[in-house]
C-alpha cells in the first residue's frame, strides 16, 4: 500500500509522552520524536523519567512556558512538547482500504459519527489495548484525528491504521464482500456473544454518542448484540460501551 509523507507535528502531555517513550524503548530506528521541549526546572518525576529513557539522539531543549505555549497554542502541554519524526500519514482512504483488505488484516473497529474528541481519543486507546488496530471513520460528522484526540489517545495512534471513508454503508458492503461479518449493538440485540465467528473475521460497529448507529448501517449488520444493563439508566457512554464490547468479544469463551 502506498503511503504518503505527512508534515511534522507536535505531541504533548506527560502521560502521552511517557507512554510513547516506554512503548518504543529499544526501537531507536523508529522512535516517534526527534526533539523534546521541556519547561525549565520541570520538577516532576514523570518528565525526569522521560528524559532518562529517551534515546541519545533526541535533542532536548529547556525553554520557558511561553515557548511551549507557542508550539501548541491553547493546549494543556503540562510543560513538555515533542516534535514528531516526519512520518507516514496517520490516516488512509477507501482506495488504501481496498488494497489493505487483500492482506487479510484482522479485526476492524468502525466508528459511526463519534464527534467528541475526548471520546474518540479514549476509544482509540481502548481499541489498541485490546489489540484492535484497524479503525474506520467517516469523513464527515466525526471528530477526526486532531491534536486533542492524539493527546487523549496517549500514544495509541502510533500503533493504529486509521481509514477515513466517504460512505460507511458502502464500506460495510466492501467488508462483507471480503469475508467480514458486521457486528453492532442495540438494546434490542438478541445474538449470543459466544456464537460469533472468529475474531479476525469481525468488523465491530459502534455508534454516535447521542443517536447510536444509523439505521442504514444497523440494517447491514450480521449480528446485533445487547450489553446487559441492570441499573435504572438505559444507556452507556460510547467509550465505556466500546470497552465492554471489545472485552467481551476479544476475551470471549466459545460456547
Amino acid at each position: 500500500m502506498e503511503e504518503k509523507i505527512a508534515k511534522p507535528e507536535y505531541i504533548f502531555g506527560k502521560r502521552t509522552l511517557i507512554e510513547l517513550t516506554e512503548a518504543n524503548l529499544g526501537k531507536e530506528h523508529s522512535f516517534p520524536f526527534i526533539q523534546l521541549y521541556v519547561k525549565e526546572n520541570p520538577g516532576t518525576e514523570i518528565i525526569e523519567k522521560i528524559l532518562n529513557k529517551i534515546p541519545s539522539f533526541v535533542q532536548v531543549h529547556k525553554v520557558n512556558v511561553s515557548k511551549l505555549d507557542s508550539l501548541v497554542p491553547g493546549r494543556n502541554h503540562q510543560g513538555i512538547v515533542a516534535l514528531k519524526v516526519p512520518s507516514k500519514q496517520t490516516t488512509f482512504d477507501k482506495k488504501n482500504l481496498e488494497e489493505f483488505l487483500s492482506e487479510r488484516p484482522g479485526t476492524f473497529l468502525i466508528l459511526d459519527r463519534i464527534q467528541d474528541p475526548g471520546n474518540l481519543g479514549n476509544i482509540l486507546r481502548t481499541a489498541e489495548c485490546f489489540g484492535i488496530t484497524n479503525i474506520i471513520l467517516p469523513e464527515r460528522e466525526s471528530a477526526g484525528i486532531t491534536p486533542v484526540v492524539e493527546k487523549v489517545a496517549s500514544g495509541a495512534l502510533s500503533f493504529l491504521k486509521i481509514f477515513t471513508v466517504k460512505n460507511l454503508a458502502n464500506t460495510l458492503e466492501l467488508l462483507k464482500e471480503n469475508g467480514y461479518w458486521i457486528v453492532s449493538t442495540s438494546d434490542r440485540g438478541t445474538e449470543d456473544w459466544s456464537k460469533l465467528p472468529d475474531l479476525n473475521e469481525l468488523a465491530i460497529l459502534m455508534g454516535n454518542e447521542g443517536e447510536g448507529i444509523k439505521r442504514i448501517l444497523m440494517e447491514k449488520s450480521d449480528f446485533v448484540l445487547r450489553i446487559p444493563i441492570h441499573g435504572n439508566l438505559s444507556s452507556l457512554n460510547v467509550t465505556v460501551a466500546t470497552g465492554i464490547v471489545l472485552d467481551r468479544i476479544v476475551n470471549r469463551k466459545s460456547g
